[in-house]
C-alpha cells in the first residue's frame, strides 16, 4: 500500500476521532443524577398514589439540589415514565428550588406553565 494512502487514512482517522471526542465532551452526563433522584424521590414522583410533598432539607430535596434537573428531565425515557410522572418530577424540582423552565421537555411532556402553577395538582 502506498505510504501516501496510509498517511491519508491515518489523518482521516485522527480527525474523525477528534471530532467525535469533542462531541462527547460537550454532552452533559446526568444519568447518575437521574437514578439518584428517581430513588430518593420515588414517593413524590411515582405515577400512582397520593403526592408526597418533599420538604427542603430532606433526602429528596438534597438530591434534587445537587442535580441538574433540566438534564434529568431531558433524559427521562418512556420506560422511566412507566413509574415516574414527569409533571410530579417538575413539581418536586420546583418545590426543592431547582425549577425546570417553561418550554423544556421532561420526558415526553413539555413544561407548559410556570412550576408554581403545578403546586396544587398531583
Amino acid at each position: 500500500m502506498d505510504v501516501r494512502v496510509m498517511l491519508q487514512a491515518v489523518v482521516f482517522a485522527l480527525v474523525f476521532t477528534m471530532l467525535a471526542k469533542h462531541q462527547v465532551w460537550g454532552e452533559t452526563d446526568c444519568h447518575h443524577e437521574k437514578e439518584s433522584v428517581m430513588l430518593k424521590c420515588k414517593n413524590s414522583i411515582k405515577i400512582s398514589g397520593p403526592y408526597v410533598l418533599p420538604r427542603p432539607g430532606d433526602r429528596c430535596c438534597t438530591t434534587v439540589q445537587a442535580s441538574d434537573m433540566v438534564c434529568v428531565c431531558h433524559i427521562l425515557t418512556e420506560h422511566d415514565e412507566k413509574t415516574v410522572d414527569p409533571k410530579r418530577l417538575v413539581k418536586v424540582a420546583d418545590r426543592c428550588g431547582k425549577p425546570v423552565p417553561v418550554g423544556r421537555d421532561c420526558g415526553t411532556w413539555t413544561v407548559e406553565h410556570p412550576p408554581a402553577s403545578l403546586r396544587g395538582h398531583p
